[in-house]
């Protein structure tokens, strides 16, 4: 169960926030990304569309490194968390990508509008599987502070 005494909902939304905060640096990496992707034109039949893929994939890996330094309180190990968040991303990717090329390029809906549309929606979607697979609570808590001491701690020895 995601709620509990443990993890009020107070606690839920403060974390959605800094979801939503490291999202934002994330969004603009992703954003710059397709950008340029989709000036680059991958594919002519398929443009924001193989855009959006490709920019998805590599913004992917950045995005588990922040949000598992900065949004979640997860002692999950390092490995399965981010197999866990690459596969919950595939099958957003997936949907997503069919949704970027539907909306934008066959029926020809701004390609910003839709690319700001999908962004939203799987980023909610995103946030709550990633609590819940990615970093359940089951597997403990480690603070930001603590998280950033062992790190220093690391680089001393």
């Amino acid at each position: 169960m995601l709620i509990s005494e443990d993890y009020p909902w107070s606690k839920l939304l403060r974390e959605y926030l800094y979801y939503c905060a490291v999202g934002c640096i994330n969004v603009a990496i992703f954003f710059t990304i397709y950008w340029v992707l989709y000036d680059v034109n991958l594919h002519s039949t398929y443009r924001a569309g193989s855009a959006w893929a490709l920019a998805y994939l590599i913004s992917t890996v950045q995005s588990h490194f922040l949000h598992r330094w900065l949004t979640f309180e997860s002692a999950s190990d390092y490995k399965r968390s981010l197999v866990i968040m690459v596969l919950i991303y595939i099958i957003f990717l997936a949907i997503s990508t069919a949704s970027q090329a539907y909306f934008a390029d066959t029926l020809g809906y701004n390609h910003w509008l839709v690319w700001a549309v999908n962004t939203s929606a799987f980023g909610f979607l995103s946030f709550l599987s990633l609590r819940i697979y990615a970093f359940p609570l089951s597997d403990g808590r480690v603070t930001r502070v603590e998280r950033l001491e062992t790190f220093r701690e690391s680089r001393r020895a």
